[in-house]
């Protein structure tokens, strides 16, 4: 049966779907209750807003006016990708193998007519919608996330908009992105024609592409993995070990407890609660995190100094974009991406850089500022903000709705940086880099610049969409 399953994952969208049984109905009271844990499943949960605030409004200063904003977003709460999904029913079926008598613990509900909350292996990878949850009171869905935001942004930045109706809207060939990009301009409204340019992730796109890491042959997952490997898995052995002594014969591993913490995370994104949740402690809640902070900065971050070179490729476009903005019709520019695109950018903007290494040898508690978990949960939306006081103009970033004032350059109004300062600073960040050539992307294509921003009206975007 398993082997049955694991085969589906790894077959195309149009191959039949796997369909398990579904169970007793969710338990209503739960839904939505476990925010409190979402800081802590390394993005692969529901939105949430940055968990640092320092008390300043995101609105333009008092006297100040916003005129120009650029959004870089990540899709939406989704299902697990096929690969994640088949670690997930390795464990799972591990798991309901033995429940076939009794479980007991922390697992105790997986006894009571529990569901497995994959119910069609067509939706891995997908977006999340009122179509394929398994509740329809969820207030996790991709779908919703998407145009509530939209509408969010509208409240916000809807006076830039006025005397610009028609505009694009840039995403990745990622379905789940795209899907979530044309959730936005559904909940834009009928006054606004947004037209939705796909733009390649392939590694062919080279640099004309939201997603520049797919383009960068010279980069290896793999390179600071002995910093990584040495963080200690002492807490998944911790799991494992409380879940088998109190079912006796479970034989769970190390890697079934770090596969619970996924279980977690998407199950909440698809029925709004997850039992599976409770099975943790607060510590191993931590480690969990710091583990996942710890792989982001050595492999997309701070960590990996190639990724300065990776993340210039959008802040260069950035910088172009706020040069042209007091003579450009369009104000207002939104793009849609994954999340690993939005940490290599804000790598090279700095925001999350003091330069601290993270300590493998345990949790760094002081002097940490990198948490990707609060970075780039499901939905994660960065706005780069330019406003006018008197006659001068400031520039400041928005992550997740809180503001995140640049380290070195936050003395103008609301915490911004004055916007030659800030051109002056955005050349330092990428001082030295060259996307093209630190990356090798020769090796996969010959475009050598970002040129969809400006080109869009005279080239077609209508990248193929992948299904991840």
């Amino acid at each position: 049966m398993l082997s049955a399953i694991i085969s589906i994952l790894l077959t195309s969208q149009e191959s039949n779907a796997l369909y398990i049984p579904q169970g007793k109905n969710a338990d209503v009271s739960l839904i939505g209750t476990q925010e409190k844990i979402l800081p802590y499943l390394a993005g692969s949960g529901p939105y949430f807003q940055y968990q640092a605030d320092y008390g300043i409004p995101k609105t333009a200063p008092d006297g100040c006016q916003m005129t120009h904003v650029q959004l870089v977003g990540r899709h939406g709460e989704r299902y697990p990708s096929k690969s994640l999904g088949k670690k997930l029913f390795n464990t799972w079926y591990k798991i309901s193998n033995y429940t076939e008598a009794s479980s007991n613990g922390s697992v105790s509900f997986l006894s009571e007519d529990y569901t497995f909350f994959i119910q069609d292996t067509n939706n891995l990878e997908k977006l999340t919608t009122p179509e394929n949850i398994l509740d329809p009171i969820n207030p996790y869905t991709g779908e919703m996330d998407a145009k509530k935001h939209a509408r969010e942004f509208l409240a916000s930045y809807g006076d830039l908009m006025e005397n610009c109706t028609t505009f694009p809207v840039f995403c990745t060939s990622s379905r789940r992105v795209h899907d979530t990009a044309q959730f936005f301009i559904d909940a834009l409204g009928d006054d606004f024609n947004a037209t939705l340019e796909i733009i390649s992730e392939e590694p062919s796109a080279g640099a004309n592409t939201i997603a520049a890491l797919n383009s960068c042959p010279a980069w290896n997952e793999s390179t600071y993995s002995n910093v990584t490997d040495s963080y200690s898995d002492d807490y998944l052995q911790g799991i494992s070990s409380r879940l088998n002594n109190e079912n006796k014969g479970l034989n769970l591993t190390s890697d079934d407890a770090y596969n619970l913490f996924s279980w977690c995370a998407f199950e909440i994104n698809v029925r709004g609660y997850s039992d599976v949740c409770n099975v943790f402690t607060p510590e191993e809640l931590v480690h969990f995190q710091y583990y996942d902070d710890l792989t982001s900065y050595y492999q997309m971050g701070p960590g990996y100094p190639l990724i300065q070179s990776v993340g210039a490729n959008l802040l260069n476009a950035s910088v172009k974009l706020l040069k042209e903005s007091d003579t450009a019709q369009q104000k207002a520019w939104m793009s849609f991406t994954h999340d690993t695109d939005i940490v290599n950018y804000m790598t090279t903007i700095g925001l999350f850089d003091n330069g601290e290494q993270l300590d493998p040898s345990g949790v760094t508690f002081v002097n940490n500022i990198y948490h990707k978990s609060w970075m780039t949960p499901q939905g994660a939306r960065l706005y780069t903000q330019k406003y006018q006081c008197s006659n001068e103009s400031y520039v400041r970033y928005v992550l997740n709705d809180k503001v995140i004032p640049l380290m070195s350059c936050s003395d103008g109004p609301g915490f911004s940086c004055p916007i030659n300062e800030f051109y002056d600073y955005a050349e330092s960040r990428m001082n030295g880099t060259n996307f093209y050539n630190d990356c090798e992307v020769q090796q996969v294509s010959n475009n050598t610049e970002l040129t969809f921003y400006w080109d869009y009206k005279n080239t077609t975007y209508n990248a193929t969409l992948l299904d991840q």
